[in-house]
């Protein structure tokens, strides 16, 4: 899914040249340089103090809630099945057009 990024004009050029001095896309750049970014900080070590998980999860299962109860309101809207489609004389029956 593309995207836009607001950079300056100095590091878009660097990226520009870098990306032709490659041949590669200015987003293989980027994603490279990111990568190497997590790599020397330790940004994927990282994990929020408890109270910030705590708040993070709630706001998960919130959203999962919400998710649940929208799902269960189209469920409920939507027409059920017809007495006849669920009679049990119904189960086997041939269609007259089918009957060959």
């Amino acid at each position: 899914m593309p995207s836009s990024v607001t950079v300056d004009d100095e590091l878009r050029k660097k990226i520009k040249k870098l990306a032709a001095e490659l041949d590669t896309t200015q987003g293989d750049i980027i994603s490279r340089a990111v990568g190497l970014f997590e790599k020397e900080i330790g940004v994927k070590l990282y994990s929020p103090n408890p109270k910030a998980r705590e708040i993070i999860q709630r706001a998960v299962n919130k959203r999962k809630n919400l998710q649940w109860r929208k799902a269960i309101r189209n469920a409920l809207k939507a027409p059920g099945p017809l007495i006849e489609d669920m009679r049990i004389s119904n189960w086997g029956e041939i269609p007259a057009d089918k009957s060959g």
